[in-house]
């Protein structure tokens, strides 16, 4: 059955144009009256109220309005500079309108169950959904509860634009209005003519308009072609198609999609055998990351987060719908002025995406395969059914998913189909995406204003548009850039620590799990803040955050950075709870792991003098006739003091080797300043490096006066990255070195209560002249920044200068020679540091453990009277005393 969609269209707009007979006050009375009988209808009796708003929709056969539906004009997006970055036009939002013919029973019936289950017997207008949602706004004082039918949506996107009315009293006198014509509506096209008009307009995410687009975007197959299950994908997704998006957030779509099939099991659309097999068809393995068929103009990462964020700000600033705040970006004429910097987001699409900058490459596959057996079976295979044949079958255990080259997957998928295809089956549909691997997100921001200059979402080429973007999406787990948000920044700003403190260097086991130095087993006994900041220490970090900091704190100076994929606490069915408020949220340990935009923004901060700004891909927005309708909202909170931002500062540039005074080189090789050689002359850096212990994951999160950087490099799946690399560090070191190729060196805003002291690196405090740094111990003497009321008042109390024997080395006694005395500089250590099972490198020189008094230079020998047995055995015991000391 065909329909005239024109004249549909024809009949709506005249519907919203004809002129108004009633007065206005005639108006305001209706809305009165009817947000009467939607509240207070199930208390006072719900036959009145309804009486009364019929009457009233009955002579609102002459209510008009302006069409407030955006015109079709193309929607232009600039770059910081006022150039063109792109043009967005509804033609490219992908709508394809299908007749209801051709749209499968399960598919109509998932709509309607979901969203207006009594569609086919109400006249517009559900009143017991109406009073349904008025009892519960009553009860729960919340507006969440909708009753809003099918036609009465169409005619909200399709004549009110979706609806935007800044106040309640045009949102209710919208309503009144909406209703009614609705009703009218419904008196002169049929059901399915409206059913079939609403199912090709409604929004399905992923730049998908209509349930055709829908079908070809998700599934890769005409919309006739659609299972169950998967047509209640597709329902699921039109109450938020953001986050039912099931590309994005497969979760949350999910549980929908879950809704959905048991409300038509309820209205009797489907049995429970049905039922119970949607519910086990393995659905969102099939759909498809990227379209293989897509015609439309890609854009770039930017210009997805650029779409995303404003459709977003659309709706929370002014109150627009999704589907109102789509057809407004593709088709409004919108002029859109962004924070991007082309020079530098030209220089990191460079970077990132020159192989000569990856020490190797391999490549993953998302794959797609039907097949069709003579009996009209259907076969669905995946790039897991490829890994499988080529671990099990061609034997090839190790295979993790990626291959050496394009020319390697070419061959496996031949072979694979050859095993898997039989001569009498069919190849219906097949699809191919090829990733590069290891993939890479970068983003820069201008600290000082929140604006974000370049993003790159993955290196690569970019096939779809709103596709997944590993720069603002992807979650992956920090490692030790989480060292300087959790605890040194915490310690600092609100525990009295300084770059000075002093932590030991020792085992740490906490919630049940042993940690340890990324070096090895090597423990270097008293180190400070700096040292642990600039060789990315383990252990000390974590007794900071146990001993001075507390998890709480730290949790809550980590929200306050912005991040906010922390998990408070989940338990999941099976009984297991997830939380982050546990001691490897020092290391960056975390359930979710966080997004490279909202670590890069928490180190802006730092480089800001300690004042959060939230990041923002745009400034404003002008609609078709230049008037702004949008700026964009960033919060901004100081999180630190100025004073702890300034010694943050300080301490991260010595990551690159600045003011690095300590060399453990000697003790272990490795252990060198984790950003050494990746720095620059000519520009003030300070920065901080992670890696994960299981090697999924490298970043370097750096700043200089100008922009922050963050780079994140690891697989999506599958592999983990060999251990120690360092091309993420080096492509940072490229990129933030040409965008600053013509920028003098500012310096650091320093704050006017930073002072220095001359600081011993063993104990924190004053250095002691002639005896801190002069000992064997890898202690030194170097100048340090504190506020002036942190800088030390105590002089070193670790080291203590001792008189040696030079003959017998050990502590000189009364009657060894002065020729024979030398003075050497020895480490105090308490009795628990001493006694364990694991050795420091300061006990080499404590005194306990080396030194006893000099047993060569004794008393000399005289008569003495007889002594009896109890005087002998005495002097014995003191003579061991003395020894022992």
């Amino acid at each position: 059955m065909n329909y005239n969609h024109t004249g549909i269209q024809t009949k709506l707009r005249q519907l919203s144009s004809k002129r108004a007979k009633i007065h206005r006050k005639f108006v305001v009375l209706i809305c009165i009256l009817t947000t009467f009988s939607i509240v207070l209808g199930v208390v006072l009796g719900g036959s009145f109220a309804y009486g009364s708003f019929m009457s009233l929709v009955n002579g609102a056969t002459e209510i008009s309005f302006d069409d407030v539906s955006p015109d079709n004009y193309y929607t232009i997006i600039y770059d910081s500079r006022g150039n063109i970055m792109e043009k967005l036009v509804m033609a490219g939002s992908n709508r394809e309108e299908v007749s209801l013919d051709d749209i499968p029973d399960n598919l109509i019936n998932a709509f309607v169950a979901i969203e207006d289950e009594r569609y086919w017997i109400h006249n517009g207008v559900d009143l017991k959904g109406i009073l349904r949602a008025g009892a519960i706004a009553v009860t729960t004082m919340s507006l969440s509860q909708g009753a809003s039918t099918i036609t009465q949506q169409l005619i909200k996107n399709s004549v009110f634009g979706g609806g935007s009315e800044q106040s309640i009293g045009a949102k209710v006198e919208r309503k009144v209005q909406e209703q009614a014509l609705a009703i009218l509506l419904e008196k002169q096209l049929s059901k399915k003519v409206i059913l079939e008009n609403y199912l090709n307009t409604i929004n399905l995410g992923s730049n998908c308009l209509g349930v055709q687009a829908a079908a070809n975007r998700y599934f890769d197959k005409d919309v006739s072609e659609l299972t169950l299950s998967e047509a209640a994908v597709i329902a699921a997704i039109t109450q938020n198609p953001s986050a039912y998006n099931p590309i994005k957030f497969p979760e949350n779509n999910q549980r929908r999609q879950q809704r959905v099939l048991s409300n038509m099991r309820k209205q009797g659309y489907i049995t429970e055998v049905e039922y119970q097999e949607a519910l086990a068809d393995d659905v969102y393995s099939r759909i498809q990351i990227s379209s293989s068929n897509s015609s439309e103009t890609v854009f770039s990462y930017f210009t997805d987060a650029v779409i995303e964020q404003v459709i977003t700000d659309l709706q929370s600033q002014l109150g627009y719908t999704q589907t109102q705040a789509y057809n407004l970006l593709y088709s409004g004429g919108l002029s859109i002025y962004t924070t991007m910097d082309s020079n530098i987001q030209k220089v990191v699409d460079e970077e990132v995406n020159d192989l000569d900058n990856y020490p190797y490459e391999y490549y993953s596959i998302t794959y797609r395969l039907k097949v069709l057996s003579p009996d009209g079976e259907e076969h669905d295979y995946t790039e897991s059914d490829v890994a499988t044949y080529i671990k099990n079958i061609l034997g090839y255990t190790s295979f993790s998913g990626l291959f050496d080259s394009k020319e390697d997957i070419t061959s496996y998928i031949a072979q694979f189909k050859e095993y898997a295809v039989d001569t009498s089956q069919t190849i219906a549909k097949e699809s191919l995406s090829v990733t590069l691997q290891p993939q890479v997100s970068m983003i820069i921001i201008d600290q000082a204003t929140g604006y974000v200059k370049a993003v790159n979402g993955g290196r690569g080429e970019k096939t779809t548009n709103l596709a997944l973007n590993r720069a603002t999406q992807s979650t992956r787990q920090p490692g030790s850039t989480f060292k300087v948000l959790s605890t040194f920044a915490p310690a600092i700003d609100a525990c009295n620590a300084t770059l000075a403190s002093v932590y030991y260097d020792s085992p740490v086991t906490a919630d049940g799990q042993s940690f340890s130095n990324w070096w090895g087993d090597e423990y270097l006994g008293y180190v400070n803040l700096r040292d642990c900041i600039a060789y990315s220490m383990n252990l000390p970090t974590l007794h900071c955050l146990l001993d001075t900091v507390s998890i709480d704190l730290a949790y809550n100076y980590v929200e306050k950075f912005g991040i906010t994929t922390l998990v408070d606490y989940q338990k999941n069915s099976d009984g297991t709870v997830y939380t982050d408020r546990v001691s490897s949220l020092a290391l960056g340990g975390l359930t979710k792991g966080v997004t490279n935009l909202e670590l890069t923004a928490a180190y802006s901060a730092i480089a800001n003098d300690g004042v959060y700004i939230e990041p923002t891909f745009y400034t404003r927005v002008l609609n078709h006739d230049g008037v702004e309708i949008l700026t964009a909202e960033q919060k901004t909170s100081r999180v630190i003091k100025s004073t702890t931002a300034s010694l943050l500062t300080y301490g991260m540039e010595s990551t690159f080797g600045k003011n690095l005074y300590t060399d453990y080189t000697d003790i272990n090789p490795n252990i060198i300043a984790t950003g050494e050689g990746f720095g620059f002359d000519g520009m003030s850096l300070a920065g901080k490096s992670g890696s994960t212990t299981d090697n999924n994951d490298v970043w370097f999160v750096g700043y200089s006066p100008y922009y922050t950087c963050g780079i994140w490099s690891g697989y999506d799946k599958g592999k983990t990255l060999v251990s120690g690399q360092t091309y993420q560090k080096d492509i940072w070191k490229r990129v933030m070195e040409r965008i600053h190729k013509n920028l003098s060196d500012i310096g650091w805003k320093r704050d006017a209560d930073i002072v220095t002291a001359k600081i011993c690196s063993k104990s924190g405090l004053l250095a002691v002249d002639g005896v801190c740094g002069c000992g064997e111990d890898h202690g030194v003497v170097y100048t340090e920044y504190f506020t002036s009321q942190t800088v030390p008042k105590q002089y070193c109390t670790i080291h203590e200068e001792v008189s040696i024997c030079s003959e017998s080395n050990r502590i000189a006694g009364d009657y060894c020679p002065e020729d024979d005395i030398i003075t050497k500089v020895y480490i105090r250590l308490t009795k628990e540091q001493l006694n364990t099972s694991y050795t420091t490198d300061d006990m080499k020189y404590a005194i306990s453990t080396t030194l006893g008094k000099c047993s060569i230079h004794v008393a000399p020998t005289t008569t003495e009277p007889e002594t009896t047995q109890a005087q002998t055995t005495k002097a014995r015991e003191t003579s061991e005393d003395e020894e022992e000391e």
